[in-house]
């Protein structure tokens, strides 16, 4: 097969899309700020190669505005408070999101070597707890032995990674630790993907970690609504000839799920534009404070400060 003939992913005709009935729901709480100093961001879930949100209604009762940082693309919803007559401030988005099947063909012969590794210079450097470095790069050196292959260097990595990792939640680092995936070999969804990116990285394979919602809790008998709690992360690497490919290592590790190496389940719903990363940001317009480690959900500042005092709920209802 010649590179020109190598199949792109694309969405499965003949498949059934899953759709599904959203609703976040945010309440910043305590007194309300000084000079209405207090900022919030909100992700908001975004068209992507395989979702697509057919309606959003957005609810509330002060001023609001749809920003795009210019890093990476990534959208969401700003407010300040100075823009809300009424304390305390509650907003409530309202989605209709079809998630779509997406078939990749990971056809070996399709790869090529990356030739502008400098396009991708932030998806192969370390980031905040995730790291490249002399260590990463002797295991995963380890791992893909004489393999030259990259799509097939990112399979070995991904077999290491869900054969030794065990997902456990209670134990997780709760920063997405490649340190602690390699001393500890526990953790949770970002600490699992943690360990992954670093490794591929180490082997000059680009990769993006991805945030999101795993809506894996069906609704109980009678009820139409499910609450969700936290938020899932799965991860993306590029492979030239082939593009961005997703892999959940985490609910491989977490329920012993087949096929999520260049598949996702239908259930997962992606926070992040495109293939966006999910690390180290800057919101729209830009937070005082540092880079936030993610974003899955609202974030607020006071002077510059992380303001505590947000709730949020998140409910689905498949339909």
């Amino acid at each position: 097969m010649s590179v020109l003939e190598c199949p792109k992913p694309k969405v499965d005709p003949a498949a059934v899309p899953t759709r599904y009935a959203i609703e976040d729901s945010i309440a910043v709480q305590g007194p309300p700020p000084r000079d209405g100093a207090l900022a919030l961001w909100v992700p908001l879930i975004p068209d992507t190669p395989s979702q697509r949100v057919l309606d959003l209604v957005i609810e509330a009762d002060c001023a609001w505005s749809v920003t795009r940082e210019p890093e990476f693309g990534n959208q969401m919803l700003h407010v300040r408070a100075a823009d809300a007559p009424h304390w305390p401030l509650e907003i409530r988005l309202r989605y209709h999101v079809e998630r779509l099947p997406l078939v990749h063909s990971l056809h070996p012969a399709c790869a090529r070597p990356l030739a502008t590794p400098a396009l991708f210079a932030r998806d192969l450097a370390a980031e905040q707890f995730v790291e490249v470095s002399d260590r990463t790069r002797a295991l995963a050196g380890t791992i893909v032995g004489d393999e030259r292959n990259p799509l097939e260097q990112a399979r070995r990595v991904y077999r290491y990674v869900t054969d030794t990792m065990t997902y456990d939640a209670p134990k997780q680092s709760w920063k997405g630790s490649t340190d602690h995936a390699l001393v500890c070999s526990t953790g949770n969804c970002n600490d699992i993907h943690a360990l992954f990116i670093s490794l591929v990285r180490s082997m000059g394979i680009p990769a993006r970690l991805v945030t999101g919602q795993a809506l894996e809790s069906p609704p109980q008998p009678g009820a139409d609504t499910c609450e969700v709690c936290g938020y899932h992360c799965w991860a993306a690497f590029f492979v030239a000839g082939l593009g961005w490919i997703p892999v959940d290592a985490s609910c491989a590790c977490k329920y012993g799920t087949e096929g999520l190496f260049g598949a996702l389940e239908t259930n997962h719903v992606a926070w992040a534009i495109g293939w966006a990363i999910g690390r180290d940001l800057i919101v729209a317009p830009a937070q005082q404070g540092p880079r936030l480690l993610f974003l899955a959900g609202p974030y607020a500042e006071v002077d510059g400060q992380p303001y505590r005092a947000v709730e949020r709920r998140l409910t689905f209802a498949e339909q």
